[in-house]
């Protein structure tokens, strides 16, 4: 059985009245890329502020590494945790080296192997290139990609990363969805809040939706998909001549029907047998899974989803 790095259990989080979570549980594993999403306001930042150990739940626990990640115990459990977030809080006035070397230190590596260890991530990152150049002449990907360094500088187990290919260019976003592969494959568990649902799908193993503060999916991202996913089916006819009628024979027989000349295009009910149209002239048929994007919405915008 797969050792559990990040364990939630039972959370409740108020602010003042405010409960943003209630009640989720959540467990991700050693060497899972673990996809976090929902929307705005549904308790991802809160949930990633509990996980750092940047507040206390107010009912139920943290377990990160198998320790709480709250001070007084936090030292020992957040060395383990590297961390980048939307605000990469980077200095301006250091130089991309001297940043991430700041931050080995505060981890308790110093001297010639901060400078070491700095300069292997950096490399990682393929910012090796413009280490000594002031962080302030970076761009927008350049400062993602230093800051993903810096998450890197410690050796950690766990990596949370927080929209980090939200504004960037595609040759960043794929050095940084190559570097989450790299982590996994090398046992390590990273944790991925991303609005970016394409990427999300593209990259992780597993995910977890949030929804006004209620975990409403979560599982394997294959398995997700499986369960709420509705695959899309496309027929295509020798002509277009008749497809504006069988698109209203079609209406009994699927949703969503698009018709676009001799292409017709639906949601099937489990009911539909494509052999009835075949005396109209089929040329070929398939079927389209559906993608994370169609799962989400269709999850978040229904008022009966929950846990």
């Amino acid at each position: 059985m797969a050792e559990v790095l990040i364990d939630l259990k039972e959370i409740h989080r108020f602010y003042g009245d405010f409960e943003a979570l209630k009640g989720i549980s959540l467990k991700v594993e050693k060497g899972q890329i673990f996809g976090f999403l929902g929307p705005n306001g549904s308790g991802k930042t809160t949930t990633i502020k509990l996980i750092l150990g940047l507040i206390k739940p107010s009912f139920g626990t943290v377990r990160v590494s198998g320790g709480d990640p709250y001070p007084n115990n936090h030292r020992n459990v957040r060395k383990n945790i590297g961390s980048m977030l939307e605000l990469d809080g980077l200095y301006e006035k250091l130089t991309g080296l001297e940043n991430v070397i700041f931050w080995a230190e505060l981890f308790g590596i110093n001297g010639l192997k901060a400078v070491k260890r700095a300069k292997k991530v950096i490399k990682l990152v393929e910012m090796s290139e413009w280490d000594n150049i002031l962080v302030s002449k970076y761009s927008f990907g350049m400062r993602k990609r230093l800051a993903l360094a810096r998450a890197l500088i410690s050796d950690p187990d766990i990596i949370i990363l927080d929209e980090p290919t939200v504004g960037v260019d595609p040759e960043t976003r794929y050095i940084i969805r190559k570097m989450m592969k790299n982590l996994a494959s090398q046992g390590k568990t990273v944790f991925f809040s991303s609005h970016d649902l394409e990427e999300i799908q593209k990259t992780c193993t597993h995910v977890a939706i949030i929804k006004k503060g209620k975990i409403i999916s979560n599982g394997a991202l294959n398995d997700v998909l499986a369960q709420f996913g509705k695959p899309k089916l496309f027929i295509r006819f020798e002509s277009d001549f008749d497809t504006d009628s069988l698109g209203k024979k079609l209406e009994k027989m699927g949703y969503q029907i698009h018709v676009e000349g001799p292409l017709i295009s639906l949601y099937p009910k489990n009911d539909l047998n494509i052999d009835d149209f075949s005396k109209y002239g089929i040329i070929d048929s398939w079927k389209v899974e559906s993608s994370l994007e169609e799962v989400y919405l269709n999850l978040v915008t229904d008022k009966k989803a929950k846990t």
